[in-house]
């Protein structure tokens, strides 16, 4: 069934409707995102504060139990877009809440056991909002305005939210109890209470797809579906039945780049996301609450680092360049962090790797997206990545290890090497775009077009001649 297009005068312009989503969508999203992060991260900001002890935790038994949320959290991330993609965006929402629960339980656990149970259902929630959430951006922006938004919303879940989440505690750590709950229990219920409520909010807030966006005009939602689909005019075919062949055609050389490219930036990232106020109690003797506060700076610099080199990538409408740009700053981080004992240099050298890291982590979550096509293709190559991606998430646990401290070599040196790793992919995926736009300006993809109905034309998608890589 075709829809009209819109009709356009002088008061709906594309740009003016990028404005509106902006100030209206976009928020939305990255406030679930913001949200998010700030639980997952609570763990690290709890661990300084005596959860360890509290909970009789030995040894390697942190470790365990964080590596049990990201095997979760890897596992849920495709199943969890497929929902998304039958019930619609609504699926957010109960994510939302059932993570706030979550926490709020995590706030009156006392044993080993229970720390396991709490990782593993927040896994199981948190697993599927990232990939939501880009998803459906991917449904109102078109290709060439993604990377911006993808990273706004990654900045308020890897800048704002550490730094947000650094006062938060140092705040909750410094007031008296509240109720029965003390000392770490304070973190994990409040952002828990916050959280619940927000994704309530979300059943009646959040928007199905646009054409059902309720602050949108008719004119202004078949535009929407212009703007983001027609950006290639192979990626027009939207198609909302989920064939099994769709999918695994999801799986091309150019989304496996970005994929391991985004797990070898995740070690670094999740790792210092988590384990950052350890990092900084090891370089000198300070309160719990001083190291709170120390973990803020680098945040805020990692989110200043991250857009500024994202709106380069979209002002030149470049990706893998800027991803070896970013590698390049977070190789010296690591360098630094590898040889220097000095705890000044050491902390200096942790703006730099957290700022290349996040520059680097939302360039290959967007470069997958802007290069997928149709719709089912999009929504499991997102998964792909982040799921993947994950795994990275996973290694980092181990990166940073008791036996390691305080100087954590080991750890700086698996990153150092994944980071080098990230940097070829990168220079790897660009050659690789150009070499493949190349064989289908001069023809050589024209086979795929033999013997095809108009439907497995349109199913093509970014595998159709006239589609272009975006480099």
């Amino acid at each position: 069934m075709h829809r009209p297009k819109a009709t356009l005068d002088s008061n709906l312009t594309k740009k003016r409707l990028l404005r509106k989503l902006d100030i209206t969508l976009l928020p939305m999203l990255a406030l679930l995102f913001l949200i998010m992060s700030m639980d997952k991260a609570a763990v690290g900001n709890a661990k300084i504060a005596g959860f360890e002890h509290d909970l009789g935790l030995k040894g390697l038994d942190f470790n365990i139990g964080i590596s049990l949320f990201y095997v979760t959290y890897i596992g849920c991330q495709l199943p969890s877009n497929i929902a998304l993609r039958r019930i619609g965006p609504v699926w957010l929402a109960f994510l939302v809440i059932s993570f706030g629960i979550v926490s709020i339980s995590t706030a009156f656990i006392d044993n080993y056991a229970g720390f396991l149970a709490t990782r593993i259902m927040l896994g199981l929630t948190e697993g599927g909002l990232v990939p939501g959430i880009v998803y459906v951006l991917s449904l109102y922006y078109p290709r060439s305005e993604l990377i911006m938004r993808i990273s706004i919303f990654l900045l308020c879940g890897g800048s704002l939210s550490g730094a947000l989440g650094g006062f938060v505690a140092s705040g909750l750590l410094s007031i008296d109890s509240i109720g029965s709950v003390t000392s770490w229990r304070k973190i994990f219920l409040v952002e828990g209470i916050i959280t619940t409520p927000i994704g309530i909010l979300c059943l009646f807030f959040i928007p199905n797809r646009p054409e059902n966006f309720w602050l949108l005009t008719e004119d202004e939602r078949i535009l929407v579906e212009e703007t983001a689909t027609n950006s290639n005019s192979i990626d027009a075919f939207s198609q909302r039945r989920i064939h099994p062949r769709l999918i695994l055609r999801s799986f091309t050389f150019h989304v496996c780049i970005c994929a391991l490219g985004y797990l070898l930036v995740n070690i670094s990232l999740q790792g210092l996301v988590v384990f950052l106020p350890t990092i900084i109690a090891s370089l000198g003797k300070f309160t719990t609450v001083e190291t709170q506060l120390r973990t803020v700076p680098p945040q805020l610099v990692q989110g200043a680092c991250a857009a500024g080199n994202a709106y380069m990538s979209y002002r030149l409408r470049q990706r893998g360049i800027f991803i070896a740009i970013a590698s390049i700053v977070t190789i010296v981080g690591y360098g630094i962090l590898v040889v220097s004992d000095d705890s000044h240099i050491r902390y200096g050298a942790c703006f730099l790797a957290f700022g290349g890291t996040a520059s680097s982590v939302a360039l290959f979550l967007s470069w997958a997206v802007e290069n997928s096509a149709p719709e089912t293709v999009r929504a499991t190559n997102i998964a792909i990545v982040t799921g993947v991606g994950a795994i990275g998430s996973l290694i980092s646990v181990w990166a940073y290890l008791p036996s390691d401290a305080p100087k954590y070599r080991h750890g700086f040196s698996l990153n150092l090497a994944a980071t080098c790793i990230s940097f070829i992919l990168a220079i790897i995926g660009v050659l690789y775009v150009h070499w493949e736009n190349a064989k289908r300006e001069r023809g050589e993809r024209d086979d795929r077009l033999i013997g095809k109905s108009q439907m497995e034309l349109d199913e093509l998608g970014s595998q159709h001649p006239e589609y272009r890589y975006q480099p």
